[in-house]
């Protein structure tokens, strides 16, 4: 969880451009979150994605141009353009894009952030948000017997 941290929605730009970690979420008209089903569990909270930037303003501006079809290098927006494009999705949901922020201060803080937010989203529904491709690091972490 982004503790003290607002949703936003996906047309207006956040007011930092430094080091943050970010979710972005499925939302009703209304900006409520939509629930998602997943593996272990329902996820009430309706993240598609958790993620981590050196310039959030740019990156959500990224994944917002690559929503829309725009040359934008952001792999996520572009599968969920794919979805919307694809799918029955619009059919299926009134909806819109949100994402909140946590501001931070250096590169060490953001990555062991975005991990300990993937970790813990893995944890609880024994996969990654729907947008995400794998868990940070997952190779190095311990093995229970």
């Amino acid at each position: 969880m982004l503790r003290g941290s607002k949703w936003i929605d996906i047309e207006h730009n956040p007011s930092h451009k430094g080091f943050g970690v970010y979710r972005i979420r499925l939302a009703n008209s209304k900006g409520s979150q939509i629930e998602i089903p997943r593996f272990l569990d329902k996820d009430k909270d309706g993240i598609l994605l958790i993620g981590r930037s050196k310039d959030l303003e740019k990156r959500i501006k990224c994944f917002r141009g690559a929503m829309k079809g725009k040359r934008c290098a952001h792999s996520e927006g572009q599968r969920l353009r794919l979805i919307i494009e694809s799918t029955n999705f619009n059919r299926n949901y009134r909806y819109k894009i949100q994402y909140s922020f946590r501001r931070l201060q250096n590169e060490g803080q953001i990555q062991k952030a975005e991990e300990r937010l993937l970790k813990g989203y893995f944890r609880k529904y024994g996969e990654p948000p729907p947008l995400n491709n794998n868990l940070p690091n997952k190779d190095k972490r311990k093995r229970k017997r």
